[in-house]
């Protein structure tokens, strides 16, 4: 793999951590973890009551984007370039066509 495919798994940590965090810290009709956490509160006083809510509607919004777009290229630099397709066109079960002896000879059925 190349320094790129672990430089975009780093960041695609870093944007799930981060996502977890923000949508954590939303406030929720119940109070939800942000209250609990005493978030809201240093949120509403630092961006006001409405801002804080905005702000992290709209930082949630870029986060998964970055999140989507970051698993498309994780995707796309997973897979191999041998074939030039993500599907295999080879069989799981590789074997013969023909038909293997049995082992035991089978007793002579026709009475001769």
């Amino acid at each position: 793999m190349s320094a790129l495919y672990y430089v975009v798994i780093f960041i695609f940590v870093l944007i799930c951590l981060l996502l977890v965090g923000i949508i954590l810290m939303q406030s929720s009709k119940t109070g939800g973890m942000g209250s609990g956490l005493a978030g809201n509160a240093a949120l509403d006083t630092a961006f006001g009551g409405e801002g804080a809510d905005k702000l992290l509607v709209k930082i949630t919004t870029v986060l998964a984007i970055l999140f989507m777009v970051l698993s498309i290229t994780l995707n796309v630099l997973s897979t191999s370039d041998d074939s030039g397709s993500s599907v295999s066109k080879e069989s799981v079960i590789q074997g013969d066509l023909d038909v293997p002896e049995p082992l035991i000879d089978e007793p002579d059925t026709t009475g001769n």
